[in-house]
């Protein structure tokens, strides 16, 4: 129900992820994955959907200094007992007590997505499903966790039911060769039909599909996965001779 009251949402949690932190900053988190895609997650605002309380006082909504923007579909609550009462919109923006929380809160949501990724798969690709297409807004947007993104993120390809992980990927690739290659379109059934795709089929080589907008802005900012570079199946250079 608080869920429901909170994240303005009415399917069921996919995750909740509730924990109490003391020490040197102390604050109480309840944060909710929704289990369907909210109808804003798309919004050009790209705002948080966190709320901030200090020592149990409402202080925001939407307080986006507590998540990355790509983790906009979580909804939730925060409650600090070291900022001030009478904070300001304007110095949440550059306050360090919050930048650790944020830190802290992504790494914990990072920590149970990978356990899900690992012991729960069908559940997990719901997920991705779901989210996908905004988590990888991360990886040009963020460097520092561009490994556990590139590591958490699933695809479809040629070769695979469901869909794979990048590791899993490189480890069937063919003798010799040395990218990972993929097509971008709009449907990942019809660029799977694709004329550019066999010799791919005919060599046995796993094409990745991708199919959502943000694919055509992270792979030239990330480059390479694995010592392996990314390249388009489209290119006319492609040697699939080894």
């Amino acid at each position: 129900e608080f869920y429901h009251h909170v994240g303005q949402m009415w399917d069921e949690p996919w995750l909740t992820l509730h924990n109490r932190v003391e020490g040197v900053l102390s604050y109480t988190n309840l944060l909710f994955i929704p289990s369907s895609r909210p109808f804003d997650l798309f919004n050009p605002e790209r705002k948080t959907q966190l709320k901030l309380y200090v020592k149990k006082v409402y202080i925001t909504d939407n307080c986006d200094e507590l998540l990355p923007s790509y983790m906009r579909f979580i909804r939730g609550v925060v409650d600090s007992e070291d900022l001030p009462l009478n904070i300001s919109r304007e110095m949440l923006q550059h306050n360090p007590a919050l930048e650790k929380i944020k830190r802290a809160l992504t790494k914990r949501v990072f920590n149970e997505l990978k356990k899900k990724s690992e012991k729960a798969l069908e559940d997990y690709q719901s997920f991705w499903d779901n989210f996908g297409a905004v988590m990888k807004e991360g990886l040009y947007e963020d460097f520092a966790n561009r490994d556990v993104l590139l590591e958490l993120a699933r695809f479809r390809s040629t070769s695979q039911e469901g869909l794979t992980s990048l590791a899993d990927y490189v480890e069937r690739m063919k003798k010799g060769q040395d990218a990972i290659f993929y097509i971008a379109g709009e449907d990942a059934e019809a660029i799977a039909q694709s004329p550019q795709l066999e010799g791919f089929k005919a060599k046995d080589v796993e094409v990745l599909l991708l199919t959502d907008p943000v694919d055509e802005f992270w792979i030239p900012s990330v480059g390479n996965f694995q010592e392996k570079t990314f390249k388009s199946a489209t290119r006319g250079d492609t040697d699939l001779s080894g």
